[in-house]
């Protein structure tokens, strides 16, 4: 059975090369046992896994960035928009970590009322079940439970898009529970892929 949707995954930030990571900031602090999280490792660790769960499950994607190189959001943009000149049923998912001195899990989508609303509140029940103890950070003002804002890879897409931040990596305990713990990493990719299989019913 064909899929109903193309799942562009778009990994935030450069990865690592060398062992040095090619964005500045984004990253946790230097935890007391010496170790630290890089943002865009872990971002490309969770698309890494979805896309495996999305071959056994013969579901369509494509990796926005499959390098490890920080790629500017305007060529990210480009090439999603790209892809959805040769196949309209794309929904772009930016994945991400997030910081600031908070705790939790919210989703974004572009101001007003869109089609990423809708993904984004399946996105955010599927976190809520796989989650249940963990901190749901929403603006339901609107009606919907999705924090809105101007973000580039939002409003410049031509596809719905959302965005995920998946934790705090300045949270010791999110830092270490969930984005440097290998079973932790796999329960973000579960619930971003049981959101996908939802979307795609």
């Amino acid at each position: 059975m064909a899929s109903k949707y193309k799942w562009l995954f778009d990994p935030g930030h450069g990865g690592v090369i060398d062992g040095q990571p090619q964005t500045a900031g984004k990253r946790s602090p230097v935890w007391p046992d010496g170790s630290q999280l890089f943002e865009g490792e872990f971002n490309r660790a969770i698309v890494s896994n979805l896309i495996d769960l999305c071959k056994n499950n013969n579901i369509d994607y494509y990796n926005i960035v499959d390098e490890k190189e920080d790629i500017s959001r305007e060529e990210r943009i480009n090439r999603a928009n790209k892809q959805f000149e040769n196949d309209k049923r794309c929904i772009y998912l930016s994945i991400h970590a997030n910081a600031g001195g908070g705790k939790g899990w919210e989703i974004y989508t572009s101001r007003g009322e869109t089609k990423s609303d809708k993904i984004a509140s399946v996105f955010f029940q599927k976190f809520k079940e796989e989650f249940p103890q963990i901190r749901m950070r929403s603006d339901t003002s609107d009606g919907d439970p999705d924090k809105e804002a101007q973000f580039d890879v939002l409003v410049k897409t031509r596809m719905p898009a959302v965005l995920t931040e998946n934790f705090f990596m300045d949270n010791f305990e999110e830092c270490k529970n969930y984005l440097m713990n290998e079973e932790g990493r796999k329960r973000i990719a579960k619930a971003h892929f049981d959101a996908i299989v939802e979307m795609e019913k």
